[in-house]
């Protein structure tokens, strides 16, 4: 049996502790609730977006030990999900002994993938292992476009055959996408083949140009627009079949307003706030895309991090720059930080790639919104890391309807019309993109 190191262990209850003082800038509403760990940067890939530029293996990278004491942190922290990622992950041999370790102690562990070391005996591994949902990327209808962008011939083939031989294991399948210029005509393909190949959800990625994606050109704020536009709209044509969802792309929120349509993770960014990424050597970032390190988990644990790195603390407080600070939208959206990060070089700045202009009136979240008991008592059923987004989406579709009461029957109908629980959770997919 590996072994259990306690020193971690109290070490997070420490700052559980601390977490739950009311005078703490993270309280029990700010918790590590849902963290991705780049497992290792080694990966049989060479993506042109890589944000971790992954290849070999990193120096120093956390060894099996110091892998299971993490875990053990996280779960005494409170941490419901727990994406495995890489690099390729698949390239870890401990990969199962993480993953059993995480989920015996009640986490959701799920995986992001490229989907080439992904056979139907690993698939039934994983599963083994405690393993609920897979991640795998694919980036075009077409094989030859998928392979050059990812660096490999054979790469698309390979990423399809995981997706069967996950699904043949009984693992819920997300197809993602990373959005490209040279892709972006394809969304429409992409879902229909996320759909037919029987995937539980399709993730659009929106690029944030870190990593080996700095030499990428992003999409223009207009083509952000539009396609977030056509993702909400197609929501109704795959009622049922298939969830659609916005990764990386908080502007969700304001466009599913302003169309008066409810749409999956529509409640601005978590990063910081209920979101966290461990990267292969143990430094601790807001998210994959915010290179900004406000520590390492050798180093006294990710808990005290968490309670009192400063990074952390302004992104709770959410005191945010140009049209981002006056937005009203600014609950629902708020911007991507690590965007405004990598163009402008502030965390807090607006969010260059945002087109909408703030009206002069009240923010939105001005106008108070009441939950009837039954409606509350829903909303405390739901996991912790994604009750915050659905609370906010919620009540967002409500200001954009005139209504000010959340109930049980809105609930009902929101959900319906976005195709089931969109926001992950248990029994429900959510991975990060490989």
């Amino acid at each position: 049996m590996l072994p259990r190191l306690s020193a971690r262990t109290r070490a997070a209850r420490s700052s559980m502790e601390t977490m739950n003082n009311p005078h703490s800038m993270a309280g029990p509403e700010h918790r590590p609730s849902l963290v991705s760990w780049n497992l290792t940067a080694a990966c049989n890939l060479r993506c042109s977006h890589c944000y971790l530029g992954a290849g070999a293996r990193a120096d120093g990278e956390l060894d099996t030990g110091e892998a299971l004491a993490v875990v053990d942190e996280l779960a005494g922290l409170g941490t419901e999900m727990l994406i495995l990622t890489g690099g390729e992950p698949l390239l870890r041999r401990d990969l199962y002994d993480i993953a059993r370790r995480a989920a015996d102690q009640g986490l959701i562990v799920v995986m992001g993938t490229n989907g080439l070391l992904l056979d139907d005996d690993v698939a039934v591994r994983l599963v083994a292992s405690g393993v609920k949902g897979i991640g795998v990327s694919v980036d075009s209808v077409d094989a030859d476009r998928h392979d050059a962008f990812r660096g490999l011939p054979g790469a698309w083939q390979g990423a399809l055959r995981a997706v069967d031989a996950c699904r043949a294991a009984g693992l819920q399948v997300v197809i993602q996408t990373t959005l490209k210029s040279d892709n972006l005509d394809e969304l429409p393909q992409l879902v229909d083949l996320a759909k037919a190949k029987g995937a539980q959800a399709f993730n659009a990625y929106y690029l944030v140009c870190t990593g080996r994606g700095e030499r990428l050109t992003d999409i223009t704020p207009q083509q952000y627009e539009q396609t977030l536009g056509v993702l909400i709209e197609s929501q109704s044509e795959h009622l049922g079949q298939i969830m659609l969802r916005a990764k990386c792309a908080p502007h969700v929120g304001r466009v599913a307003c302003e169309k008066g349509i409810p749409m999956a993770g529509s409640a601005g960014c978590l990063a910081g706030r209920s979101y966290v990424r461990i990267g292969p050597t143990g430094e601790v970032t807001p998210c994959p895309y915010m290179p900004t390190s406000v520590g390492n988990v050798r180093d006294g644990g990710i808990g005290t991090l968490w309670v009192s790195a400063p990074l952390f603390r302004d992104l709770r407080r959410k005191e945010l720059g140009g049209r981002c600070g006056r937005c009203e939208y600014g609950d629902v959206c708020g911007g991507c930080r690590a965007r405004a990060l990598a163009l402008l070089g502030d965390h807090l700045a607006e969010d260059p790639w945002c087109v909408h202009e703030p009206s002069d009136g009240e923010r939105r979240s001005a106008h108070p919104i009441t939950w009837t008991p039954e409606a509350t008592e829903r909303l405390a059923r739901i996991p912790s890391f994604i009750r915050d987004r659905i609370r906010a989406g919620l009540e967002a579709h409500a200001r954009s309807r005139g209504l000010l009461v959340i109930t049980p029957q809105l609930m009902a109908e929101v959900r319906r019309n976005m195709g089931g629980h969109p926001f992950g959770g248990r029994g429900h997919p959510a991975a990060g993109g490989s």
